[in-house]
């Protein structure tokens, strides 16, 4: 892993004309009552790469190196990151993996049109992880990180996470109670004990191995502080 720059905003992955906006907009999808989609509350995915933090960006270049090192094991053609946000990690797994196809689906608006800036070329959807709208076994390696803490209905996005596979899907969520611990400690959401507030799950490792093997066959958990990562097969 190279040394971070100085700037946030440099070293995050196609940092540069992110406000520009590409492509076709998919059909509208009438996003679930969730709290990420209530007015006046929107959750920035990408704020995390953005740190200044030294701790942080050290966590986070970790955190990248070990999914990309698990997709290169993996041997995929084809990947989808469902629930992409906008866009980073596609974006860092194109950069090291030349050649491979990472497409992208996303619920949030405003996310996707940084996804598509950030990734020209790339096949980016608007949709829900309730209803992926995707036909089945398309995708050789499905990625969903960060995402199944925030769903109200975590097993049903898992579902068909697992239907669109056919071969291997990578899981990632935060590892508690570790993660709410660490923004203890640095200060963060004190009057919620560390939790985020769009946090609605929480899984320590033997639960989430549980979880994750109601649709899928666990073939390991790899530990990346203050993250789990499940590696699954269909």
């Amino acid at each position: 892993m190279r040394r971070a720059p100085a700037r946030a905003s440099s070293w995050l992955p196609g940092s540069r004309g992110i406000a520009r906006k590409t492509g076709l907009r998919a059909g509208e999808v009438r996003p679930p009552d969730t709290l990420l989609t209530r007015p006046g509350f929107r959750s920035d995915n990408e704020a995390k790469y953005r740190s200044r933090n030294p701790v942080v960006r050290h966590l986070v270049a970790r955190f990248l190196a070990r999914v990309s090192r698990l997709v290169a094991e993996a041997g995929p053609r084809r990947i989808l990151e469902a629930g992409c946000g906008e866009g980073v990690v596609m974006r860092y797994l194109m950069d090291r993996h030349p050649g491979l196809r990472v497409d992208g689906l996303e619920l949030d608006r405003e996310a996707l049109d940084r996804a598509r800036a950030r990734n020209p070329g790339s096949l980016l959807l608007q949709g829900d992880l309730y209803a992926l709208g995707l036909r089945s076994r398309a995708y050789d390696l499905v990625l969903c990180l960060e995402v199944l803490e925030h769903l109200p209905e975590p097993e049903r996005a898992l579902a068909e996470l697992r239907r669109v596979s056919r071969a291997r899907v990578i899981l990632s969520v935060p590892h508690e109670p570790f993660f709410r611990l660490g923004n203890v400690l640095r200060g963060k959401n004190l009057g919620r004990f560390g939790d985020p507030p769009d946090h609605v799950q929480h899984w320590g490792k033997r639960a989430f191995q549980a979880f994750s093997a109601r649709h899928l066959r666990v073939d390991r958990t790899v530990g990346a502080f203050p993250w789990l990562i499940v590696v699954a097969s269909v």
